[in-house]
């Protein structure tokens, strides 16, 4: 009988006893004859650990220690695997039926590096009104792709061998550790051996106690420290630094960047935060970031990024102004 690649799949937990039961039977009843499934929890202090122990004998290791935080909890499951194909999936989040065969189709073909797929997103425990994400968002070109920096994690497998390397997370982030992950396979990989499929792998649940929910404005935060990290690395202009949180650190790591040439991420970025100095009206920003952009893009600008640099360089910041007030009654209204 043809062995099938090995699927590792890692749960970090901690007093989710109220969902784990239903992660650990979505992973289970795949029925996926090469699974090792490894459950790390925090040393939880309700029921969890109760019903972890009414499958461990089907679990390829578990332990209930505690730890510094979710993070930390996917590092040391991540240690624990030996598999092909690898993911961790949340103790308040749930796999679709047959996910795991699915998979299996996708990444029969060598060159597929990661697998993308979709979710259903539900909130307050109401999966009667579930919502299907568009799944991990690539743009145009990878630099895009790291500016806006989506991963649907919940749904997106690794080919392990290609992020061994990767590992482990800064342990650091409580939010946005698979952005983490996202950025550093970009930069090093670019996004040619992704693929995206429409298929739907996992649930995913909004609740009270989700960190989404009660922590959410810190994950903005989080992520302009993967931002200054990488600013930092390519020395990048001080005006594009500034567009951050202020009184933030940089992780204590760096990105490991074979894509080329790196200065078109930065041509990126300064586009996008001329696009919000331009909201804000101030047009002395814009016009230093627009400069940035038409010199490492070397006038290859897009649209709209013509039309911010024309407002920039041409016209004076009261006539801007006044120009986007009255906008729905100017003709030349392209500039805006």
């Amino acid at each position: 009988m043809e062995v099938v690649p090995r699927i590792s799949i890692v749960t970090p937990s901690f007093n989710q006893g109220r969902y784990i039961e239903q992660t650990i039977q979505s992973v289970l009843s795949q029925n996926y004859p090469n699974l090792e499934y490894i459950i790390i929890d925090g040393g939880s202090t309700d029921d969890t650990l109760g019903i972890i122990k009414k499958y461990e004998k089907r679990l390829t290791y578990w332990v209930s220690e505690p730890d510094k935080g979710q993070t930390d909890a996917i590092n040391k499951g991540y240690e624990k695997c030996t598999g092909e194909i690898f993911n961790w999936i949340n103790s308040d989040d749930y796999y679709e039926p047959d996910t795991f065969h699915k998979l299996l189709s996708h990444f029969t073909d060598m060159s597929v590096n990661v697998v993308c797929g979709r979710e259903w997103g539900f909130k307050n425990d109401n999966p009667a009104e579930k919502i299907l994400s568009s799944g991990s968002v690539l743009k145009k070109n990878v630099f895009e792709s790291i500016r806006i920096g989506i991963i649907d994690q919940p749904c997106t497998f690794f080919r392990k061998k290609c992020i061994d390397n990767l590992f482990p997370l800064d342990i650091s982030l409580k939010y946005v550790m698979d952005r983490q992950l996202w950025w550093a396979y970009l930069l090093k990989y670019d996004q040619g051996n992704i693929k995206q499929t429409g298929d739907v792998f996992t649930n995913f649940r909004l609740h009270s106690r989700s960190k989404s929910v009660l922590e959410g404005e810190m994950f903005e935060e989080e992520f302009d420290r993967l931002k200054l990290t990488l600013f930092r690395q390519l020395q990048l202009p001080v005006i594009i630094e500034k567009q951050l949180h202020q009184n933030i650190a940089p992780l204590n790591s760096s990105w490991q960047i074979r894509v080329e040439p790196v200065d078109l991420i930065s041509a990126s970025f300064a586009s996008f935060y001329a696009q919000a100095n331009y909201v804000k009206n101030d047009i002395r920003s814009v016009s230093t970031l627009m400069q940035l952009v038409r010199k490492w893009k070397n006038w290859s600008m897009d649209k709209k990024e013509w039309k911010l640099w024309l407002v920039s360089s041409i016209l004076p910041a009261s006539l801007v102004a006044k120009a986007k007030q009255i906008k729905s009654k100017l003709s030349f209204g392209y500039c805006f």
